[in-house]
């Protein structure tokens, strides 16, 4: 067992008291430093040599080893206190690192996903700071940091919900399903073959449409995603939105491909929220005395023309296109475009009228007749075909 001389010799040189007088001359003690790199930095690199001796000294001791600590215990525990903790200055500087805060991550962790991706300079400085403000939390997503924070910056940078990184895009109600995933796939920078791929399997997602595909099932919203979610969690997410929104209009999952294939067709049909419900109700009129419904919507969802709003003879007459409601008579196949809440509305609410016939007799803002007879319904298109004679402006909306 090391004599009492031993031990003096050892705890009489920690960090901040008076060391013994030597012999000889020595060098100045130089102040250690409060800050350090990553792995703590030099002082404090020799801080741990010297506890590790002190802490072997005392279990080699034996029976010693209770007086050992009653001795000098405290003085040990106060070296480990002063122990200084390494943190950067600053804001930090590129390159960036994202840093993924995960639902029901602990501060722990986070502090140490800083450490280790260099935003921070240790995990020590991040959980001082949470330690010290118990209220400090954070909300999951991927945020965008800097290298070399000091941890007060990098604690700010991920309560600023400016740094969160999201892939966020619009569907405009209207669009076909095709023309909404082409604006997921520039949005998302996803290969538009692989959103195709993963709408194109409507089982997936609890949808079992008789025309084999999600045209329609997919609500038109503004959507916000974490990076790299993939072609299949956005489309069920958007597929997901259309059945919630079915749910709280109260429509029973057995209605949900005729409602929104009414639902799809008022959208394309109609401008104004008005003439949503009234051009619902001339539908439903047709439909309950087995007339043909003659939607150029429905022609032009086929052909993919969807320049003008008018259709040719032969398009009209085209036996093979499915969804032409000009040769057969009810519903399509199925919904034509991506509906909105009014137009689900609409479907289910229309409005009261004895209407079978209706057209825009100003394209460009929506301006829309209403006829119970076919002899109105003339008049009516002959004003709309005025308007399209009158200027080259209009007739490109023609």
């Amino acid at each position: 067992m090391s004599n009492n001389a031993d031990f003096d010799s050892i705890f009489n040189t920690l960090p901040g008291e008076e060391p013994p007088r030597a012999s000889v001359p020595s060098e100045p003690l130089r102040p250690r430093s409060s800050r350090g790199n990553a792995s703590g930095g030099g002082g404090g690199a020799g801080k741990a040599g010297c506890a590790v001796f002190a802490i072997i000294v005392l279990l080699l001791g034996g029976g010693g080893t209770w007086w050992a600590w009653t001795e000098y215990g405290q003085r040990l525990v106060n070296y480990f206190a002063a122990e200084p903790v390494a943190d950067f200055e600053g804001g930090g500087a590129s390159p960036s690192i994202d840093i993924i805060v995960s639902p029901g991550d602990i501060g722990e962790t986070v502090a140490r996903a800083l450490a280790a991706e260099g935003v921070t300079a240790s995990f020590e400085a991040v959980y001082e700071l949470l330690l010290q403000d118990t209220t400090i939390t954070f909300q999951p997503g991927t945020y965008r940091l800097l290298t070399g924070m000091s941890a007060e910056s990098a604690v700010a940078a991920l309560r600023d919900s400016g740094n969160r990184v999201q892939i966020s895009f619009v569907i405009p109600e209207g669009v076909t399903m095709q023309q909404a995933l082409e604006i997921v796939a520039k949005q998302a920078s996803l290969p538009l073959t692989e959103l195709v791929e993963a709408a194109g399997e409507p089982l997936l997602y609890g949808i079992d449409s008789p025309s084999g595909t999600l045209e329609g099932y997919l609500f038109p919203a503004t959507y916000t995603f974490e990076p790299d979610t993939g072609a299949g969690d956005i489309v069920a997410r958007m597929v997901q939105e259309m059945k919630n929104r079915l749910g709280a209009a109260g429509v029973e999952e057995k209605d949900w491909h005729s409602i929104l294939t009414m639902a799809a067709l008022v959208q394309k049909e109609a401008r104004s929220t008005e003439d949503f419900y009234k051009a619902a109700r001339v539908f439903y009129n047709r439909l309950d005395i087995t007339m043909a419904l003659q939607s150029d919507a429905t022609v032009t969802y086929w052909t993919g023309l969807y320049d003008g709003v008018s259709t040719s003879d032969a398009d009209r007459a085209d036996e093979g296109n499915p969804y032409n409601t000009y040769v057969y008579t009810g519903l399509p196949l199925g919904p034509i475009s991506l509906p909105g809440d009014v137009a689900i509305d609409a479907a289910l609410n229309p409005a009261a009228g004895d209407w079978l016939y209706f057209v825009a007799i100003d394209l460009r803002t929506g301006e829309t007749v209403f006829s119970n007879t076919y002899a109105e319904h003339l008049v009516a298109v002959k004003i709309w075909l005025n308007w399209c004679r009158e200027s080259e402006e209009n007739g490109a909306y023609c």
